[in-house]
């Protein structure tokens, strides 16, 4: 499906103006210059991050969006939503029973009064200037839905069918006599999230009835803002002026129990109410802006993921409560007559992507374990196949936009040693680090469970993490020099880790043969001793005259009493080259007249840490990572920090 993102969100208001004001001087949006429409209608445009909010006022109270406001009061009227495909995409929803508004305008009904405008991508955008202070908001993480009871399953089918999202989580909430059911559905990037809620009608009356009631039907209850720093994004809002809900002492008393260590200290949470907790990815850190709304409907979340890929299912409920306690009825609801269920039901968590545990037909898909032997013996594995076509479309369109220049998240600090192409770096080969950390689309894919269950079983462990990954595209420029990738092995350049197991996934967007320069093998190379030649391991590559390493190839192949016996990897689209962290490999130039589009996935085993490794100069060698992760409790670069070596796979496949 071609859905990747939420471009930018339309808000009807009574005075856009006035609205647009409070947010510029509460959450640190910056405004463009407000403009009027010839129907006299009023816009202005606010931006931060990859965050862009649409908000428009009418003085005519026979004009749609003043009429919107009558009836809910200002709220969210549209969610854009970017496709690469926006025709493609409205004919799939209109098919699947989609109620087209406004079809030049690609406008589709949603929940309620907030309609869906399905829009192209947005284009690459300048630059832009330094701001004078750390920005608060980084993205739009998700969007909460409040629906009537009873349509939540058919709003599910609905985003399911109409838009090609997948349902990744689900929760039933019980707080006192009142309760809801969520059910969490995602975009195959992974850049769109609705959170879905209804009431129970068989329990007591409760805030999401009083939402629709005072809303008006269906619509959005608030918008999850991602930030980089949620300590010092609430200590800065506080100090502007905003109130977030509270929560109670016990709360934070029981967190060491409930998870350990958190990544911010339990003191700071304590002091700023902020909520936390932990999935298998790492933990989040949450918390709720009190509503400043009239009908005390629409509210804001700023949220924090440090390697968590679901929502908090501990803190739904404490969200819950928290808006119990705040709510502007809190303590004098009126007992409705609804009837307690005679069987209440219970949690029903599902896995959120990724989850670690594998469907039948994924697990056929496994190394047989003749093909494990195999890999043992030659350090090299070509899988079956592991991507559908529509995850490679997915990613191939999520590629595109991480070079036009998005980014949900930029690393903290540029470390030493980065792979980092540029447009104006020009039709070089483009190797770019960290794309599962700085594109959640493409973390979607990467991140696949499947992925890292078959690495675990090559490397006969039970947990895989990311180390590294790296997003390559090799030109149609076979006179290129960069074009062909010399002869190297990873490990060379992973000095600073400790195991011996760590493996790369190969993953190519197409079909990968000689002509369009795929990887190849040396085969049985990984039991080479390396020459003593008195280099560090700094020196990546690509720095380095590439008839230099084709001699250290053959003198080390000499040095071991080995020949040098090339295998190139035919690797058919969907399938997945694995190779030994040990073992020489390399690629040729591209003869094709398209791109050759892949990344290399660096996997490590849950046993690695951080070990020092000095180089000839008696200098220790830095790796990216060692000026990224956080410290060990005895100060070592943290090989297993979630935000940027999240675990992929974990338990026996």
């Amino acid at each position: 499906m071609s859905i990747q993102t939420i471009t930018h969100v339309e808000f009807h208001c009574a005075d856009a103006d006035k609205t647009a004001a409070g947010l510029c001087a509460d959450y640190g949006f910056t405004a463009d210059a407000p403009s009027t429409a010839p129907d006299g209608s009023r816009t202005v445009e606010l931006r931060q991050g990859t965050i862009r909010l649409r908000l428009t006022s009418a003085a005519d109270p026979e004009h749609p969006v003043a009429e919107y406001v009558t009836r809910h009061g200002d709220g969210v009227a549209v969610l854009a939503l970017g496709c690469a495909d926006p025709a493609a995409a409205l004919e799939r929803a209109e098919r699947h029973g989609a109620r087209v508004l406004d079809r030049a305008g690609a406008l589709i009904e949603g929940f309620g009064d907030t309609a869906l405008r399905l829009v192209p991508l947005p284009a690459a955008e300048p630059a832009a200037e330094p701001a004078t202070e750390p920005r608060l908001l980084d993205g739009l993480d998700h969007v909460a839905i409040c629906l009537p009871a009873g349509t939540l399953a058919g709003a599910v089918r609905f985003c399911e069918a109409a838009l090609g999202f997948r349902t990744v989580f689900e929760e039933y909430i019980e707080v006192g006599e009142q309760a809801m059911d969520s059910t969490v559905v995602q975009s195959a990037s992974g850049g769109v999230t609705f959170t879905l809620i209804e009431p129970d009608a068989t329990r007591r009356p409760g805030q999401i009835d009083e939402f629709l009631a005072a809303h008006g039907g269906a619509g959005v209850q608030h918008l999850a803002f991602s930030t980089r720093d949620i300590a010092g994004a609430v200590r800065t809002a506080r100090e502007r002026g905003v109130e977030f809900l509270t929560t109670p002492g016990a709360y934070f008393d029981a967190l060491a129990e409930r998870l350990g260590g958190t990544a911010i200290p339990v003191a700071t949470l304590r002091d700023l109410h902020v909520l936390v907790d932990q999935d298998h990815g790492g933990q989040l850190f949450q918390i709720f802006a009190r509503s400043t709304h009239p009908r005390r409907t629409y509210f804001l979340e700023l949220i924090e993921r440090r390697g968590a890929g679901t929502f908090g299912t501990a803190n739904i409920k404490a969200l819950y409560e928290a808006v119990e306690r705040h709510g502007p009825t809190a303590g004098t609801r009126p007992v409705a007559d609804r009837p307690a269920p005679a069987h209440p039901k219970e949690a029903r968590p599902m896995a959120a992507s990724p989850e670690f545990r594998l469907t039948e037909a994924e697990r056929a898909l496994l190394p047989t374990p003749d093909e494990v032997a195999h890999y043992r013996e030659h350090r090299w594995y070509l899988s079956r196949r592991l991507f559908g076509d529509e995850e490679l479309d997915t990613l191939q369109a999520a590629t595109e936009l991480y070079y036009a220049g998005h980014r949900d998240r930029e690393l903290p600090v540029r470390p030493p040693r980065l792979a980092s192409w540029r447009p104006e770096d020009g039709p070089v080969q483009r190797h770019n680090d960290y794309v599962h950390y700085e594109s959640d689309a493409i973390a979607a894919i990467l991140r696949k469970p499947l992925v890292g269950a078959v690495a675990a079983l090559l490397a006969g462990t039970e947990e895989i993490r990311i180390f590294q990954s790296t997003l390559i595209y090799k030109p149609p420029v076979p006179e290129e020099p960069s074009n062909r990738v010399p002869w190297h092995f990873d490990k060379h350049y992973w000095q600073t880790c400790t195991s011996e197991e760590m493996l790369t996934a190969f993953i190519p967007f197409h079909d990968c043969h000689e002509e369009n320069g795929t990887i190849t093998m040396v085969d049985g190379s990984h039991r080479w001793q390396e020459l003593p030649s008195g280099e560090d391991s700094t020196r990546h590559f690509a720095d380095r005259d590439r008839s230099e390493l084709e001699d250290i190839l053959a003198a080390n192949a000499a040095h071991n009493g080995q020949r040098v016996h090339k295998v190139p990897m035919l690797i058919p689209r969907g399938h997945v080259s694995f190779h030994h962290c040990r073992t020489y490999h390399g690629s040729g130039p591209n003869l094709a007249s398209h791109p050759r589009r892949a990344v290399s996935l660096h996997l490590q085993d849950g046993a690695n840490e951080y070990r020092r490794h000095d180089r000839p100069d008696g200098e220790p060698v830095v790796y990216n990572h060692d000026v990224l992760v956080r410290r060990t409790d005895d100060g070592r670069p943290d090989y297993a920090d979630p935000r940027f070596c999240p675990t992929v796979w974990r338990g026996r496949p």
